[in-house]
């Protein structure tokens, strides 16, 4: 026990004073570990004031007797616990009332003590002598000291001295006055309790002086009572001293703390952090709620603006969702970030931000998709069929890779639209290059080829709805009846010129027929250019019989000149002359007139020798013959000549017909291989939505083939902007190929394999202009992948 160890001596006296009554009240209790001292002074205007000292002290005793401790708390819960008593008491009668107390408490491990007051007792504590220390008062004079208005000194002659600010009884919270630290005793230390009826009567100096003349303690407190009593008031007030002689003190100890109000205050940190931890979760939750309400009326209105065909506002809405999905990510790390699993939220943060960016690059390409569908449409109609084709199978390629909205924005329907499109362009297309034969044909006078031309176009026209194209070529049709009525007149008027010329002029007759019958044969008229073959026919067949008179004419005449009948001859060579004049054979006419003026000069010169006429006559016959022969060849090479042309003519007009045959047939085999190339395309485009990459690029690589020999045909538009639209489509699912497996590989660790599949595939895909988005996850997937494959065995401890 510490008890045991220290050595505290109590002595004690307390006096009426002049009073009638002792209102004072003193009581201590030495403990086996702690000890307890306590004074009271009792207001003596009241009739309680006894009572209530009494009652103060005997609370308090019996408080630390029930609960011995040694802190500042232990003081200030008996201080109240004093208060309530004395307030009890004055409840109880209405002469207790106005009762109040002082009261001052010192306690005590035996090595320190602590001390607290209320109202004017008063505490000293001696050492060497001297007062080292005393309490203040809780009156108006020390506030004054406080403020420096009042020496200390001069407090017991102040006539505020006892105007206390606060004392056991008062109704309010009290607030007494408690020394934090406590004081360390020594041996041969003295600490004095004592009331206002001592101190105010007694110097400090007195105290000192006194205490140094005597050794026995009784003797000094007899001393200062001699004072008191000797004191010029004739008021003294009751008065008390104890004084508490420190002779032994026990090992030090530390000041207890009391676990009881440590523990509430414990508690009262945990409610209060509880409180402001279910503040700051309700707030959470709050805020929570109102961002995933706003994100989700964010998605709602995007959705709407969609089926709007809105997609620039849909991708702003969209952003603004991904805005209130940034809000949920904890900014807290480390141990804070640990207990609030704020990893854990921005990861789910992050995975729904991903889902969005996803939506809008899907939103992306349908905006993409629908542009090119509108632009498609706009050169469809201006038939650049071409480049609409271009467009079109880009919005399909886009479509077919999209899977959001896909039921609500009719893609399906959209799809088989665009299938149609493109194979009404395909068929179009060979329409217009039909009609450009056909205008050709026109230009050349093949009005039959140009109308076969312009039939099978407007049949095309008409399969893919143009029915405005249709009515253009009707009206082209119109022309070329209107062209071949005035080809049939022209003919007409050349076949009547020849059939006017057949008598007076067969040459030019045979030329009118001949170019009557090239234009029947270039309008196909089969009939008519038989019956014009009839008629030169006729004209050759007259001209030979002409001829054959004339020569025949001719033979008579120079008979008749042989035969000495020069008059007869003339007549005869006349006629001949004519014929060939009508032949318009100019040689022969001229050889026949030298036939006549020979005859003539035979008239003349009858005398000459007979066979002289006769060698002439033989001599001119055979130059008859062979001017006669040569005109037939000449007449048979002029019919061949034309038979040849025409049968050139016939040629080529078979020609023509066989190459617009064999490029008919030809635009046919193209259109099915266009065909099939767009067929196997949408085949490839589907099996890389089912992400059958390899097979995908097989059918691709097949359309690419097909594309290629289509160009270098080169009748059928230049296909290499489409080629290069399928090399895009190559490498983007390459791409995605090696990105499957390279996935694949980091499922099952080989890290290596998948850091070189995913960087081939970061390649391909960057070149081929895929979304950024999906380059951003590759990326993600390839670090972690680099991460792991530059990971060394000893670094297991490695948390990426």
């Amino acid at each position: 026990m510490r008890k045991d160890e220290a050595k505290f001596i109590t002595e004690f006296l307390s006096e009426a004073g002049t009073k009638t009554e002792n209102s004072d009240y003193f009581g201590y209790v030495l403990l086996d570990n702690y000890a307890i001292w306590a004074v009271a002074d009792g207001f003596d205007e009241e009739e309680g004031a006894k009572v209530a000292a009494r009652i103060a002290v005997e609370s308090v005793i019996e408080y630390f007797m029930l609960c011995p401790r040694f802190n500042y708390d232990v003081i200030k819960e008996m201080m109240d616990y004093a208060n309530l008593k004395v307030k009890e008491k004055q409840e109880e009668a209405q002469k207790y009332s106005l009762m109040h107390t002082s009261l001052l408490i010192v306690i005590s491990n035996y090595n320190s003590i602590l001390y607290g007051n209320v109202g004017n007792t008063r505490f000293y504590h001696i050492r060497g002598g001297y007062i080292v220390s005393q309490s203040k008062d809780d009156t108006i004079a020390q506030l004054l000291v406080d403020e420096e208005a009042l020496n200390v000194s001069d407090i017991r002659f102040h006539r505020q001295r006892n105007d206390l600010l606060q004392a056991i009884g008062d109704f309010g919270k009290i607030n007494p006055n408690i020394i934090r630290s406590p004081v360390e005793l020594m041996e041969k230390d003295i600490f004095c309790l004592t009331t206002v009826g001592f101190w105010e009567n007694i110097d400090e100096h007195d105290m000192e002086n006194d205490l140094s003349r005597f050794e026995d303690k009784k003797q000094w407190l007899n001393s200062l009572e001699k004072r008191i009593l000797a004191s010029l008031r004739d008021n003294i007030e009751n008065y008390t001293i104890a004084q508490v002689e420190v002779q032994a003190v026990a090992s030090p100890e530390p000041m207890e703390k009391d676990r009881s109000k440590i523990i509430k205050k414990i508690l009262l940190i945990i409610m209060i952090v509880v409180v402001i931890i279910l503040f700051i979760v309700i707030w959470n939750v709050k805020r929570r709620n109102g961002i995933l309400q706003a994100a989700t009326q964010y998605e709602k209105l995007a959705d709407e603006e969609i089926l709007k065909k809105n997609f620039n506002n849909s991708i702003d809405d969209l952003k603004l969702e991904i805005g209130e999905y940034e809000k949920l990510k904890p900014k807290s790390r480390g141990i804070i970030g640990f207990f609030t699993n704020a990893e854990k939220k921005r990861n789910d943060a992050d995975k729904k931000i991903d889902e969005i960016n996803k939506k809008i690059g899907e939103i992306e390409k349908i905006k993409e998709a629908f542009t090119d569908i509108d632009e498609g449409n706009e050169l469809f109609n201006n038939g650049n069929y071409d480049e609409a084709n271009v467009k079109y199978q880009q919005a399909k390629y886009n479509l077919n890779d999209n899977t959001y909205k896909r039921d609500e924005l009719n893609t399906e329907e959209i799809l088989t639209t665009l299938d149609s499109r493109i194979n009404s362009a395909v068929k179009l297309k060979e329409a217009k290059a039909l009609e450009m034969a056909g205008d050709n044909a026109v230009n050349e006078g093949s009005f039959n080829l140009a109308k076969v031309s312009y039939k099978n176009a407007m049949d095309i026209y008409l399969a893919n709805g143009k029915a405005d194209y249709v009515s253009q070529i009707e009206k082209k049709i119109e022309e070329i009846s209107d062209k071949e009525k005035t080809a049939y007149n022209g003919a007409m008027l050349a076949e009547n010129k020849g059939d006017s010329l057949a008598q007076s002029n067969i040459n030019s007759s045979r030329e009118a027929y001949y170019q009557a019958r090239q234009m029947y044969q270039v309008l196909g008229d089969t009939v008519k250019v038989g019956e014009v073959d009839n008629k030169i026919q006729e004209l050759n067949s007259q001209q030979n019989a002409d001829l054959q008179t004339a020569n025949n004419l001719v033979q008579e005449g120079l008979s008749q000149i042989t035969a000495n009948n020069p008059a007869q001859a003339i007549s005869i060579l006349t006629q001949a002359k004519n014929i060939y004049q009508k032949m318009k054979d100019t040689n022969n006419v001229n050889i026949v007139g030298k036939y006549i003026n020979q005859a003539q000069e035979f008239i003349k010169f009858e005398s000459q020798n007979v066979e002289k006429l006769k060698a002439q006559k033989l001599e001119y016959s055979e130059k008859l013959k062979s001017q006669e022969t040569e005109y037939s060849e000449k007449l048979k090479q002029q019919e061949i000549q034309l038979q040849q042309q025409l049968q050139a003519k016939e040629m080529e007009i078979k020609v023509q017909q066989e190459q617009m045959e064999q490029e008919r047939q030809k635009r046919e085999e193209i259109s099915r291989k266009i065909e099939n190339a767009l067929n196997l395309e949408m085949q490839a485009d589907q099996l890389a939505i089912d992400e059958k990459f390899e097979e995908s690029i097989a059918k691709y690589e097949e359309t690419k083939k097909i594309l290629e020999e289509v160009n270098t045909d080169g009748n059928f538009g230049n296909q290499v902007a489409k080629i290069e639209g399928l090399n895009k489509k190559i490498e983007k699912i390459e791409g995605y190929l090696l990105k499957k497996n390279g996935e694949e590989d980091l499922k099952n660790k080989r890290w290596k394999d998948a850091v070189e599949k995913l960087t081939q595939a970061k390649e391909k895909l960057e070149k081929s202009g895929t979304k950024q988005n999906e380059i951003a996850e590759i990326e993600k997937k390839l670090k972690k992948a680099e991460k792991k494959a530059n990971k060394k065995w000893w670094q297991f401890w490695k948390i990426f």
